[in-house]
């Protein structure tokens, strides 16, 4: 039960994120969708023109990938797929073999056409729309390869107006992933303090939990990095991208060394020993991790951040604390401290030379 609500929670908070940060892209991707319906309902003289709505969302969705190209592709597999399936319906019916027969053929016109894989799989959706359910869908004919047509221009029109920002949305998905991290990170601290495993395995669980977030960051950043190098204008944004790139990787090697810290600690909490001295360096990492994370999201300079983490780095000579348990989380929080220290800027030798020099005494 405990654990349930423990992930139902954090559920519900990235829940409420991902929607803050996707109401723009939901929003004008529907907005489009009524005008589409509204134009051809209205200026076109069309009865119930559903496949424009539907064009318009599928080409544009709530995503933050809005290229140009990508919204023409999926508008030009609607208006294909729509028109390969009115024709065969036209022609041979409705039917089983039917269904297969046209999505084989819209398929293979769209691969013929292009080679973008969205394009090939919206020609082959709306063609078996169209064959399967053409003697119940209202209207026909050129009607609704007309409405499609009408929907996929309003969704290009939009997206070439009203782009939306990625790199805004990239910043956000940083600051969330390295909150996650700091959360976790003061969880995990404050077990410690107690002796308590259940604090310890609610913030295990929750680190498992954060996944998803450290995922959208990667591919977000990626695709976003892949629409700017075909777009010559963006291209002054590739280094703030490349950078939030950098941190992601850096960011989720970070949150695997916090799950084997917390899950280190929860099995030998009983044992530890300068429990205070520990808890106080994973808050310092909780606190850095979380002002990375801020800096991230306005595109401050992450190296002011950088002291705070080398005099924890100073700290953490295995040596100087009492018991083997506890000497264990110390090697382990030394990893994560260079995760957290590489992504103030360091580089990975730089930043394990600032514990080289505690165990031998001399610069690395």
């Amino acid at each position: 039960m405990r654990r349930a609500r423990v992930l139902v929670t954090a559920r519900v908070a990235r829940g409420v994120r991902r929607l803050r940060a996707d109401a723009v892209g939901i929003l004008s991707a529907s907005v489009a969708a009524g005008i589409a319906y509204a134009v051809a309902l209205y200026a076109v003289g069309h009865d119930v023109p559903v496949f424009a709505a539907i064009a318009a969302w599928v080409c544009l969705g709530y995503g933050n990938d809005r290229r140009p190209r990508k919204v023409a592709e999926l508008a030009l597999g609607v208006t294909l797929g729509v028109a390969l399936g009115e024709v065969f319906a036209h022609l041979f019916g409705t039917g089983p073999v039917q269904i297969a027969v046209v999505l084989a053929l819209a398929v293979s016109v769209a691969r013929l056409i292009d080679g973008a894989q969205m394009l090939a799989m919206q020609a082959g959706v709306q063609a078996v729309v169209i064959v399967g359910f053409s003697t119940t869908l209202v209207g026909g004919g050129v009607g609704r390869w007309l409405d499609a047509l009408i929907g996929g221009a309003l969704a290009l029109l939009t997206a070439a107006l009203l782009p939306l920002d990625v790199r805004r949305r990239a910043r956000a998905l940083a600051a969330e992933g390295m909150g996650e991290l700091a959360i976790t990170a003061s969880d995990v601290a404050r077990g410690i303090r107690l002796g308590d495993p259940d604090v310890l395995n609610d913030a295990l669980v929750r680190a498992r939990g954060s996944q998803g977030v450290l995922d959208d960051w990667s591919s977000l950043v990626r695709d976003a990095l892949e629409a700017t190098r075909l777009t010559p204008t963006a291209l002054r944004h590739d280094d703030l991208l490349t950078r939030l790139q950098r941190g992601s990787t850096l960011c989720d090697r970070a949150m695997r060394n916090l799950r084997v810290i917390a899950r280190r600690s929860w099995t030998v909490s009983e044992n530890l020993r300068d429990r205070d001295r520990v808890a106080d360096i994973l808050e310092v990492t909780a606190r850095a991790s979380r002002d990375i994370g801020f800096a991230f999201e306005s595109n401050a300079d992450l190296i002011r951040l950088r002291p705070q983490l080398l005099a924890v780095a100073g700290e953490l000579d295995p040596q100087a604390f009492t018991g083997w348990q506890t000497q264990t989380l110390v090697v382990l929080l030394r990893s994560l401290v260079v995760d957290l220290l590489e992504l103030t800027g360091m580089t990975g030798s730089q930043a394990r030379e600032a514990l080289v020099e505690i165990d031998t005494g001399r610069p690395g």
